[in-house]
């Protein structure tokens, strides 16, 4: 048990869950990002309603190359298909070989959602405040220090001047965190943090000392067997009735 008095799931068993899933659970990898994106969405609508955003309305997606990206277009689809959201995304290291994701971008650009190529627009994007929120979905819990490019730039300048800009919300962990200690050399500093499956260590200092911070856990596909097997029976048991995402 944590000290923040709910159950995580180190990097290695987060794996391994995963691995079972797709083999005796016999979901598929795009099953598992569709309902991990979904969760996000809904984690930042219910967070940032849009009579709670500001004119503009608009939500920086920052998109890595794995499958933390993956749920991040997946949440971008549905935040725009609500119609109370306008995505604009940075994609600066698609995957080219993998269909998967080809077809989530593809999708994207059939509902018009804008994208930008370059870190100087990002930078001017978020400076200027013209987007309300950004969704940090670069790195999951398989990032592995040091950051590199295209990378390296973004998160420091988001470390920089987080004090200054829109809320991030990052999924699964804040982005260039270890995925057991936290914030290594840089911090972007997320107001609010969307744990999927099952928190990570480093949820604890997410939470520790930081009380205004604001912690969700989505992604309801384990059924009690996994559950009792990953000793997060206590974290099933928070979902009520039809829920997809429940506050920690």
């Amino acid at each position: 048990m944590s000290s923040t008095a709910f159950k995580t799931l180190s990097a290695k068993a987060a794996a391994q869950l995963d691995k079972e899933l797709m083999s005796s659970g016999a979901f598929s990898i795009d099953q598992l990002m569709e309902l991990a994106g979904l969760a996000v969405a809904q984690a930042v609508y219910k967070q940032y309603p849009p009579s709670k955003l500001l004119s503009t309305e608009k939500i920086l997606i920052l998109v890595g190359p794995g499958n933390n990206g993956g749920d991040g277009l997946v949440a971008a689809r549905h935040l725009k298909l609500w119609g109370a959201y306008d995505p604009v995304l940075y994609y600066p290291k698609k995957s080219t070989k993998n269909q998967l994701y080809t077809n989530l971008l593809t999708q994207l650009v059939d509902l018009e959602v804008p994208e930008i190529s370059t870190i100087e627009e990002v930078k001017q994007l978020v400076i200027d405040k013209n987007v309300n929120l950004i969704l940090d979905a670069l790195f999951g819990f398989s990032f592995k220090p040091p950051i590199r490019e295209p990378f390296d730039d973004l998160i420091s300048f988001l470390s920089e001047n987080h004090s200054k800009i829109s809320p991030i919300i990052s999924i699964d962990i804040p982005s260039g965190w270890d995925v057991d200690n936290g914030p290594v050399d840089v911090d972007i500093n997320p107001t609010m943090l969307v744990s999927l499956t099952a928190p990570k260590p480093c949820a604890d200092k997410f939470i520790i000392g930081h009380p205004e911070r604001i912690h969700y856990l989505g992604g309801r596909f384990i059924n009690q067997k996994i559950a009792k097997k990953y000793d997060i029976e206590d974290l099933i048991k928070k979902y009520k009735d039809d829920q997809l995402i429940v506050k920690l």
